[in-house]
């Protein structure tokens, strides 16, 4: 059994809660725990150097692994895009044909299955923005809520749910695209010339911009007997 004046470092360690009674250790003591916990240190750095070694390294081999895959996919991808509105050029140009050229302004076109099974839209995504002229169209739009002021609960939950819509983006100043097709959606509610008017003052002052090329659609696809998944897709260069 070690005397007190006999304590190792291995015995100081072990001391309750970590406890190292130095006053206790003899110099040799002393310098062999000062060179234990110096190399422990050196370790501890030497390990965590060589962690964040292993860490870009496995970041270099994870982006080589995958990086020219995902350029491959991306450009098969753009080239299918791009083939499906070739091969739907001829049938948008008869589609015009029969329906009138105004079918040149869609921004979007889709054909569904007459099984209900598998359905493709083709179109552009549309970037919005507005001539100023809009403001008129908000301004008429309060007035005729101001004229509605009324203790009724309709007609006060409307005027709130169209205050909300007509708040600009923050980001951008205007008003948000969406926020017109729900207002748009409200006509038959308020039953108004003035709503209507002001609306129409709004959807007028749009500048609806073609900008890029999607393909999105889905299909089912029988998983097994009896049974079918929905598989959903969408794709834009």
């Amino acid at each position: 059994m070690n005397t007190t004046n006999e304590i190792t470092v291995k015995d100081a360690q072990e001391v309750g809660a970590g406890m190292v009674f130095l006053g206790n250790m003899t110099a040799e003591q002393k310098k062999e725990a000062l060179k234990q916990l110096q190399a422990e240190e050196k370790a501890e750095k030497e390990k965590k150097k060589a962690d964040k070694q292993a860490y870009k390294d496995m970041q270099n081999e994870f982006l080589a692994k995958h990086i020219d895959g995902l350029v491959d996919r991306q450009n098969s991808m753009e080239t299918l895009v791009a083939n499906i509105f070739k091969d739907y050029a001829p049938i948008l140009a008869l589609k015009a044909n029969v329906f009138g050229e105004d079918i040149h302004d869609q921004e979007s076109h889709t054909y569904t299955n007459p099984d209900g099974l598998s359905s493709i839209s083709i179109g552009h995504n549309i970037t919005i923005s507005f001539d100023g002229t809009e403001g008129a169209g908000i301004a008429k739009i309060k007035s005729f809520l101001f004229s509605l002021q009324s203790d009724d609960e309709v007609a006060v939950k409307l005027h709130k749910a169209v205050t909300v819509l007509l708040r600009p983006n923050r980001k951008t100043g205007m008003l948000n695209p969406a926020s017109i097709i729900q207002l748009n959606q409200m006509r038959d509610e308020f039953q108004s010339n003035a709503f209507n008017e002001g609306l129409d003052i709004i959807i007028e002052a749009q500048n609806r911009v073609k900008g890029s090329m999607y393909v999105s659609g889905w299909k089912h696809v029988e998983i097994e007997p009896g049974r079918t998944k929905k598989i959903e897709f969408r794709f834009t260069i």
